[in-house]
């Protein structure tokens, strides 16, 4: 069901079960990462070797590495060991491994099966699921939000290289990460612009949290740390705020309300630039719509947006889209200039 190809169009019910096994695959994906699987393959090894590394019993690992050779992300060798394919090295907890836990973790796994209740309300199936909104659920459970924000730091680091590497920074001086979490966005940008100094906003126990991170990297006198509510306000007077990927986590009254704060205390030539995934026009299959979906699925209110849809967002919250560019793969750079 899941061959090298792309679905049969002559082949409807095999093209359905193609798709229904993307449950097995994610599920297959995640176990990998979890086990450590990646880590072991440092060199090509057999089954009995890899089954005691990773403490599995060899007839059950032997069935997940068929699947995941069928996927693409091992190769079998000749002489029936196993090496990682590239996309099979994504799965390193250095890489995207951490991303591939927590997609198959059941904090994140049980709430799509209440996807219909979603459908038909419109409110958050996390929620349903787990009785709290999904950051009080974080606050509340470290070991779940330890997952959450290294698997958002997985693709984070990603985009704040391409991001350092833009343009768009040159003569920036200040730049506050508005909901910055961790900092990974932040420390990226400081280590890879040395002209830069920043300011981390985010909650008061996220911004603690993230003070040592940037202690030991050297980091922590060329940045500050405020704790604070950004749909009350925001550190003034920066060159620029970045809002990565917080929009999309709520409706548009309240996404509005976070731009609209930054608006109010940067200085006439300040900037905000948001990074989020763009529901391009067409019915296509991409990442933005499996996004806007996950979105109804966590948060209920939260959507990812279209272009247009950004730039009235903006607009209303006192910004002039000054200009979009993709940043890396699922993410652009939005760019927003005062109106004034």
């Amino acid at each position: 069901m899941t061959g090298s190809g792309g679905p049969d169009p002559e082949d409807p019910a095999g093209a359905l079960m193609q798709r229904l096994a993307g449950k097995w695959i994610t599920q297959a994906l995640a176990t990998a990462a979890e086990l450590g699987l990646a880590e072991a393959l440092a060199e090509p090894a057999d089954l009995e070797t890899l089954a005691r590394t990773l403490e599995c019993r060899p007839s059950s690992l032997l069935r997940l590495l068929r699947v995941l050779v069928g996927e693409g992300a091992l190769h079998e060798q000749p002489d029936g060991r196993y090496a990682l394919t590239p996309m099979g090295a994504q799965l390193r907890a250095d890489a995207l491994g951490t991303l591939a836990r927590f997609v198959g973790s059941p904090s994140q796994w049980t709430p799509w099966t209440e996807l219909t209740y979603a459908v038909r309300t419109g409110r958050s199936a996390f929620e349903r699921v787990h009785g709290q909104p999904l950051f009080e659920y974080l606050a509340a459970h470290p070991e779940q939000a330890r997952l959450y924000d290294e698997a958002v730091d997985a693709f984070t680091c990603q985009q704040a290289r391409a991001l350092a590497a833009r343009p768009a920074l040159d003569g920036a001086l200040t730049v506050v990460d508005v909901g910055g979490g961790r900092g990974t966005l932040l420390a990226e940008l400081l280590r890879l612009r040395p002209q830069l100094r920043g300011i981390l906003f985010d909650r008061a126990d996220v911004v603690e949290a993230a003070k040592a991170r940037f202690r030991a990297e050297g980091l922590h006198e060329r940045c500050a740390f405020e704790a604070g509510d950004f749909f009350e306000a925001v550190p003034g007077g920066a060159d620029v705020y970045v809002i990565k990927h917080v929009l999309h986590n709520w409706d548009d009254d309240k996404a509005e309300a976070i731009v609209r704060r930054c608006v109010e205390v940067m200085p006439a030539s300040g900037r905000v630039f948001v990074v989020e995934a763009i529901r391009l026009p067409g019915n296509r299959r991409d990442g933005a719509r499996m996004f806007d979906l996950e979105m109804l699925v966590l948060t209920g209110g939260g959507r990812e947006r279209s272009k247009p849809e950004f730039r009235r967002l903006l607009s209303r919250a006192g910004l002039r889209l000054e200009s979009t560019a993709q940043l890396s793969n699922g993410a652009w750079l939005m760019v927003g200039r005062p109106i004034r």
